[in-house]
Order: structure tokens, then C-alpha cells, then sequence
């Protein structure tokens, strides 16, 4: 399989197309407003990796402010990066068992979903990895923290345990917003 990426579009609610831009920008833009909630790989770890490393000068952007005015003053600008399982229609059986007693780094496939911040949202989402950035950062610059967490090794009862305790997965924030107001205790 070929590494398959671009702006994942819901087609009718249970199904999804992966729409690739004809003419790739020096941006990917993500909008919790618009069509493009949300970038996608499909493909293997290295593979996904590989194809940041040849497009490290293409910037994250939450386009927070595409309709004019925020959406709330809650509202994160920072940008999710998701490393997710993904079932193979491909993968045999003896590997779809396997995956559950070790990761095959090289070999299995997984999704990798870039999306905006949304607190609600994200505590939905079970992931293998979850690494948060500022947004505007390069993808060459967070190059060596997806390679670092990515390849962590997991074990199943770590996953099962997430699961069980409906926790999205590990989390690892890189680079992040400041604070949108500070609250001091006086103490006289």
C-alpha cells in the first residue's frame, strides 16, 4: 500500500473520502469551521515519517478565525496530531492477532490525523499517540517528537487499560498556546 494523504471529507456520516490537494501548498490548514477539520495519512509508520521529512518546510495552521470572529474565548488554536490503529482490509489474520501481542513498526498501518484542539472531542478519541502543537509550527520542526513518540512501544495491557478507563492515550505537548488569562490569588 501507498501512502494515501490529504483532507479527510465525511461523505454521508458513516463514510469518508481522503481528498488530496492538486497543488500542494506551503500550508495544511485546519479548521474546526469548514470542509477541512482535518488531514489524514494512511500508511505506515516509516512511510508517514518519510514523507514529512520531504515536506518539513509545510506549516500547520488552525485557521481559528476563518469566519471573522472566534467561537468561543475557550477556543485552543493549538493543532492535534494523532497516531490511530487502523483496521487493514488488507492484513491477514495471523497479523491482525499478532498486532495485539507486538507492534510491527515497519509493517502495520495506522492513521495519522491532524485536527484542531477540541477538548470535548478529543477525550472521544482513543490513540496510540497524541502529540499537540502551536499552531503555525513546521512540520520539520516536530519531525524528531513524532519519530520519538510514534515509536514507543506499548503493550496491549497498557492499551486495553486505556480503553478500560476510556482514556484517549498517551499525550505529549510540544509546543502550545499561552494561556488566555492567568488567575492570581491575592493573599493580604
Amino acid at each position: 500500500m501507498t501512502i494515501s494523504f490529504g483532507y479527510e471529507i465525511d461523505i454521508d456520516g458513516n463514510e469518508a473520502r481522503v481528498v488530496a490537494p492538486p497543488l500542494l501548498n506551503q500550508k495544511i490548514t485546519v479548521s474546526s469551521t469548514e470542509n477541512t477539520n482535518r488531514w489524514v495519512f494512511y500508511g505506515t509508520r516509516p512511510e508517514i515519517l518519510d514523507w514529512i521529512k520531504n515536506h518539513s518546510d509545510i506549516q500547520l495552521e488552525n485557521s481559528l478565525f476563518a469566519t471573522g470572529r472566534p467561537v468561543s474565548f475557550n477556543t485552543h488554536t493549538e493543532i492535534v496530531i494523532d497516531l490511530m490503529t487502523y483496521n487493514d482490509p488488507e492484513q491477514s489474520l495471523f497479523g491482525y492477532i499478532k498486532s495485539f501481542v507486538a507492534t510491527d513498526f515497519e509493517h502495520e498501518k495506522v492513521k495519522v490525523e491532524i485536527r484542531p484542539r477540541i477538548e470535548s472531542k478529543d477525550q472521544m478519541i482513543s490513540t496510540l499517540s497524541r502529540v499537540i502543537v502551536a499552531s503555525g509550527v513546521h512540520l520539520g520542526d516536530v519531525l524528531g517528537e513524532l519519530y520519538q513518540e510514534w515509536y514507543k512501544s506499548r503493550t496491549y495491557v497498557q492499551q486495553a487499560t486505556d480503553l478500560l478507563n476510556d482514556n484517549p492515550g498517551p499525550v505529549h505537548i510540544y509546543s502550545t498556546d499561552a494561556p488566555m488569562n492567568v488567575q492570581v490569588n491575592s493573599q493580604y
